[in-house]
């Protein structure tokens, strides 16, 4: 199973570290729960000082909940590093920190609750209703640790505000800020809102779509003047007719293509039907099996039960979805630091 934190005890202090997407996956991946990071959290001992380093987008906002009440109601006193980026479920929970520091390149994001839901009209209400219940509680936790209204903190979440250090700290989400350090995380973007990953892609840069300076060119050798010939040069030859073969390969090749595309617009169809569903962990067992699309969702309506609230921003179909690692973004920023 993956494992997105660790925790190890030394004498009276203790160090946390979450570095990945937080509670259960939706992408079908075998994950701890947060039921295991409370049970490690009580395994610290008695321990006075908790180190809190965090660096993920987020992720089950249920999970970031149970966890941010259990640091706060530690008696250690808690002390938050945004190693990276705090989101969504990650900045709740850095919200249970005594004090937060985040280095100059550090960013924190705060946004709404989002879901899924199948059925009918007063199920998509039931679901609603939930999402602002949840809105409720996480505003007004915001609103605390920040020593805001909750007014102004309800406007950052609508607009899934992604702030860099220092306006943290301005709009009294972190209490310090520290020299920039060099980032470290391996998750990729999927779980951020697209315009909080587009400003990530567009502080490192898109080096890529820069054309490359044109490479010296050496001067060419003089060319001795021909002798002249005593018999005009040969035709040159025609070419040759392409065997048959060879046109064969060419349609194979087109052929595989078409199938390629088709077998795509396939499998983010099964993705789309079972996220909608709840349902992420069959896919690859639908997949396998080629299972007719049509079949795929029959059988998802006729399991459906009460709507869930999903982690973060509803799954984006496999096309929308941010394809730049954040290993590529941070060596990006921290090279531009370096500079």
């Amino acid at each position: 199973m993956r494992q997105w934190f660790t925790m190890k005890a030394e004498e009276a202090a203790a160090e946390i570290v979450i570095y990945d997407e937080i509670g259960r996956s939706w992408w079908g991946e075998d994950t701890v729960s947060a039921k295991q990071f409370l049970e490690d959290l009580n395994g610290l001992g008695d321990v006075s000082n908790i180190t809190l380093r965090i660096n993920s987008p987020g992720g089950d906002v249920f999970d970031g909940v149970a966890i941010h009440n259990a640091l706060k109601n530690h008696k250690a006193t808690v002390t938050a590093h945004v190693d990276g980026i705090a989101a969504s479920a990650a900045s709740f929970i850095a919200m249970a920190a005594d004090k937060i520091i985040m280095p100059s390149n550090a960013f924190m994001l705060v946004h709404g609750a989002s879901g899924f839901a199948m059925g009918t009209a007063d199920d998509i209400r039931a679901l609603a209703d939930d999402l602002d219940r949840i809105d409720k509680s996480l505003t007004a936790t915001y609103a605390s640790r920040a020593k805001t209204t909750q007014a102004k903190v309800k406007a950052l979440m609508k607009e899934d505000r992604l702030m860099d250090a220092d306006e943290a700290k301005s709009l009294g989400f972190a209490d310090e800020v520290t020299a920039p350090i060099k980032m470290a995380a391996k998750f990729p973007l999927r779980l951020l809102p697209k315009a909080a990953a587009a400003r990530l892609q567009a502080l490192a840069g898109d080096d890529e779509t820069e054309p490359p300076e044109p490479a010296a060119v050496p001067a060419a050798e003089p060319v001795p003047p021909a002798l002249p010939a005593s018999d005009p040069p040969a035709p040159a030859p025609e070419p040759e007719p392409q065997p048959a073969a060879t046109a064969e390969l060419i349609n194979l090749n087109a052929a595989k293509k078409t199938g390629a595309a088709e077998h795509k617009q396939y499998v983010n169809s099964i993705t789309d039907l079972c996220a909608l569903a709840r349902a992420p962990e069959r896919v690859g067992a639908y997949v396998r099996a080629g299972t007719p699309v049509e079949q795929v969702r029959k059988e998802l309506l006729a399991r459906a039960d009460e709507p869930s609230v999903m982690p973060q921003h509803p799954l984006l179909p496999p096309a929308q979805v941010a394809a730049t690692a954040w290993s590529k973004i941070t060596d990006k920023i921290n090279a531009r630091l370096r500079k």
